[in-house]
């Protein structure tokens, strides 16, 4: 409501929930910050706006980008590289992130393994990855928490889903007659409802795990509150019977911590404020990422947070989809557009306009 500015830009208004805008700070002095040019004259934020909405209205030029930079939908996509114009505004960088669904091991009868790994062997991962818009705007099929472009990625696939990646119906129906559910069972699946990938996502999953009687009940969730307020929230979650939620994380730096710390350490879930982990609770890892944080050789520490990512699908608590590669799309009025390595995303900072 009063935010001090110390750079380039400082706010001009700010309506909660909807839109804001930035402009220039007469009291930035561009010698003492020269790793930002500060190119466009004011930035104008809109917030909460629909994901195919955004699409149509970066084909039309109304947007020069989408600030969340997960890429087009797949509403989107075949358009986009068909017409030859959008192709050229269009990138396709790989990223740190891995899109996932979270197992909550609090809620019955998920709190039987076997249950959860009936839900990994079930799962059609070609139709977790078309959710998000294939291999092109997707992603390459994940079968672990860790992406291959941060240390410590150690291939693994814990539950191999049969050899044209559709789920193994048989391992599955074998592991919900050892958790005593032999005919399968019901929980319900969170999402947030204004992305429609992740509404797929669910879809998908509803559809897959039907076929061996595991039963979904999808509940659209407000994005803005989702982590506090909703899935975020262990009364909430717990209490609503949130079986499975969407989810995903990026890092903020490429490093097994940058990446793990926040969404498998036990130790950040808490009932206020919301949280990023929204099914782990092994002691073993918050061990592990101790250990991992006073470890000082590089290929020690490293081999950690293989050992972590092992463990947390050994547990089936996470079910991977994709490790993220997204289909992003620019306005012709962007300038000065690049990729930040370190979020696999267009750097805004230094987005300049022709206008």
């Amino acid at each position: 409501e009063h935010v001090i500015s110390s750079g380039p830009y400082m706010f001009e208004k700010y309506e909660e929930g909807k839109a804001f805008t930035l402009v220039r700070n007469p009291n930035w002095d561009k010698a003492s910050d020269p790793n930002r040019p500060a190119l466009p004259d004011r930035y104008e934020v809109t917030l909460g706006v629909e994901a195919n909405d955004i699409d149509n209205r970066l084909i039309s030029g109304d947007l020069d980008v989408d600030l969340a930079g997960t890429g087009v939908q797949p509403a989107s996509l075949a358009r986009v590289l068909n017409d030859p114009n959008l192709k050229a505004q269009a990138d396709n960088p790989l990223s740190p992130r891995t899109w996932y669904t979270s197992i909550n091991p609090k809620v019955a009868p998920l709190d039987n393994i076997e249950c959860r790994k009936a839900i990994m062997y079930a799962a059609d991962r070609t139709g977790l990855q078309a959710a998000y818009g294939g291999p092109v705007a997707g992603g390459e099929i994940a079968t672990s928490l860790l992406p291959p472009l941060i240390p410590g990625y150690q291939k693994i696939d814990v539950y191999p889903a049969g050899a044209d990646n559709k789920g193994d119906p048989e391992k599955a129906k074998a592991a919900l007659q050892a958790c005593g559910q032999p005919n399968g069972f019901a929980t319900n699946m969170a999402y947030r409802a204004d992305r429609p990938k992740e509404q797929a996502i669910a879809e998908s999953l509803q559809q897959s795990l039907a076929k061996v009687g595991i039963n979904l009940t999808l509940k659209p969730l407000p994005t803005g509150d989702y982590f506090s307020l909703y899935a975020g929230k262990p009364s909430y979650r717990d209490g609503q019977k949130l079986g499975l939620m969407t989810n995903g994380w990026q890092s903020d730096w490429n490093d097994g911590f940058g990446f793990l710390s926040q969404i498998v350490d036990s130790r950040t879930i808490r009932e206020s404020g919301g949280s990023s982990n929204l099914s782990i609770y092994m002691p073993e890892v918050d061990a592990l990422i101790d250990q991992a944080v006073a470890e000082t050789d590089t290929a020690k520490r490293e081999a950690i947070w293989g050992q972590i990512d092992k463990l947390i699908m050994e547990n089936a608590v996470v079910l991977p989809s994709v490790y993220s590669k997204a289909l992003t799309l620019r306005s012709k009025n962007a300038t000065n557009i690049f990729v930040n390595e370190a979020y696999g995303q267009y750097d805004y900072m230094m987005m300049g306009a022709t206008k």
